[in-house]
């Protein structure tokens, strides 16, 4: 059983389990054109990035929708659901606290109506609480899926979701794996 600490919330507190049938886009309603939708997607997403490079908060929260009881961030290693806007904001500080020099690197952008896929590569260093473990100073560098989940009807950003491995992200933690030997797509690209 994992520890409940920093990005490993108990029930209740600020996360909930993911439900197992989760839709992203609302059902019934008009919708955008898809070339519309996608072109607004696209956008969206490379600003909502380009926010978090920056470490401007409000405005990537600002990429969200404006209903904020629609918002929520699913992060699917730590089965948990960070709802509302509240639980956003709460994810973002907490992984911010943990990793505040986070970059991310985009290798491949697909977006569909009301999807777009971001395969990126994240590099940090853990200067706060992660998982439970302190501080150490060390780098850390994680290929990780971002789902960013529209509405078809109103075009929003409602959701983001992550698939990554933690376990490569604790092992660099702990010295047990060099940040060299994590799978990275552009270290392969070059080969």
């Amino acid at each position: 059983m994992q520890p409940t600490t920093a990005l490993t919330p108990a029930p209740g507190v600020g996360a909930e389990p993911l439900p197992v049938n989760v839709a992203g886009a609302a059902a019934g309603g008009a919708s955008f054109p898809a070339d519309d939708l996608v072109e607004r997607q696209r956008k969206t997403v490379a600003e909502h990035i380009r926010h978090e490079q920056a470490k401007h908060w409000p405005e990537v929260y600002g990429t969200f929708t404006p209903n904020p009881e629609d918002a929520y961030f699913d992060v699917v290693p730590f089965h948990a659901r960070f709802s509302k806007m509240k639980g956003v904001v709460d994810f973002y500080e907490t992984f911010a606290k943990a990793f505040p020099d986070f970059q991310i690197v985009v290798h491949t952008e697909n977006d569909l109506p009301g999807l777009s896929i971001r395969e990126v590569q994240i590099e940090a260093t853990h200067d706060g609480e992660y998982c439970g473990l302190q501080a150490t100073g060390r780098r850390i560098s994680v290929p990780l899926i971002g789902l960013f989940l529209f509405d078809k009807t109103t075009g929003h950003l409602n959701a983001e979701r992550a698939y990554f491995d933690n376990n490569t992200i604790l092992a660099q933690i702990r010295g047990e794996v060099a940040v060299e030997a994590v799978f990275d797509l552009s270290r392969l690209e070059r080969l």
